[in-house]
């Protein structure tokens, strides 16, 4: 089954591309050093097994293993975790890129917004430092407590150190994605427009009934949409440590989150016109200079700006959205269980008539229908 074409413009396709680029080195540069050393030391544990103790199924304890396993801890805590340097400089990057894109979005000329970083932003990145040293002092504590064990043992508690570097990927991705938004946020703000959020067609089942929705710059989006059986609240820890319920001011909505938002200036192509008025001098003065390059970057932005004023792309997005869930639309991260079930409810939601409304108003056709309910009745999609 081929899925159509997505709604998403171009333009926002190709910058979500960049995006996740810069998400991907923010990854590899914080938690890749992490890792290597863990590499590092996991790799001196079995070369001095196999030395000391020969196979690696063997239970061995005595004072030879009490030396290898004080040795193994004191090399896992000798692994040195910092990734404060590198996360906030690919923060500052991805909020400098987000106001980048969101002007040319929006068919604005680029300006030179505040860029400065949001105080939650560093907070998260000392969390998440902290508690990456945490899991790699409990995995050296873990290994020196051991008083008879065989590698399988060591292996085990090995694990636990593995998790540091998951701890610190997994900040990267939110700090970059959350200051990319920041500075899309601020790029509407200042064009006058509003904010719509975009969800990929295989985004999971809360994001995607997010997407297409619009607030205005500094208001929150709505948490309780979701097309999965409960919405949770998203949640912040206060100076004490303690959880609190927030609102969800813009993605990411939970960790690994790939939406976005992007300027929306409405789809009156006049309203539009008169905020980016000023490329036609933009076009000429590089037609002067002889900048092809420039007259080309112009006209594309001032094209972006018309076609996002003639196209209702929040509409279109809840169309899609609606039509992913009816059609199973999933990474592999999503059980086909949960899609099915939202998909039943989507249906509920509909009607039983052949060309009922779906709740964004557009009136699903009866393939689309047909099979969905075949996929709830037998329990599974096909691809």
């Amino acid at each position: 089954m081929t899925a159509p074409a997505s709604v998403i413009p171009a333009v926002i396709v190709e910058h979500d591309g960049e995006a996740l680029a810069l998400e991907d080195a923010a990854a590899l540069a914080a938690a890749g050093p992490v890792r290597d050393a863990l590499r590092s030391a996991l790799s001196w544990a079995h070369v001095a097994w196999s030395k000391r103790f020969g196979k690696p199924a063997g239970l061995r304890s005595g004072a030879d293993f009490d030396a290898y396993t004080a040795e193994l801890a004191a090399r896992i805590r000798a692994v040195r975790i910092d990734p404060a340097p590198v996360l906030l400089d690919f923060a500052q990057r991805a909020r400098v890129l987000g106001v980048s894109q969101g002007l040319i979005e929006a068919g604005a000329p680029q300006r030179n917004l505040e860029n400065r970083l949001r105080e939650e932003t560093r907070r998260h990145i000392d969390e998440a430092t902290a508690a990456a040293r945490a899991k790699l002092a409990q995995a050296a504590d873990l290994v020196e407590a051991l008083e008879r064990g065989s590698f399988k043992t060591i292996n085990r508690q090995l694990a636990v150190a593995d998790q540091a570097g998951n701890i610190v990927e997994r900040a990267a991705r939110t700090v970059t994605n959350d200051e990319l938004n920041e500075g899309l946020a601020a790029a509407a703000e200042h064009v006058g427009g509003r904010l719509v959020w975009i969800a990929e067609r295989d985004a999971c089942v809360a994001c995607l009934a997010l997407s297409g929705q619009v607030v205005e710059p500094g208001d929150a989006f709505d948490w309780r949409l979701t097309f999965g059986a409960k919405a949770y609240q998203p949640k912040d820890y206060n100076a004490a440590r303690e959880p609190v319920d927030i609102e969800l001011e813009r993605p990411p909505r939970h960790p690994y989150c790939r939406c976005r938002v992007s300027p929306w200036l409405g789809h009156d192509e006049t309203a539009a016109w008169r905020v980016t008025h000023d490329w036609a001098e933009a076009i000429k003065d590089a037609q002067a200079k002889g900048d092809q390059m420039a007259v080309d970057a112009a006209r594309r932005a001032a094209a972006a700006a018309v076609d996002s004023a003639a196209f209702d792309l929040p509409a279109a997005l809840r169309r899609e959205a609606e039509r992913s869930i009816l059609r199973g639309d999933a990474l592999p991260t999503e059980s086909e269980n949960v899609r099915l079930a939202a998909a039943d409810r989507l249906l509920g939601r509909i009607g039983s008539g052949k060309t009922s409304p779906a709740p964004s108003g557009w009136r699903v056709p009866a393939s689309v229908k047909a099979r969905a309910e075949r996929a709830v009745k037998r329990g599974r999609f096909t691809r």
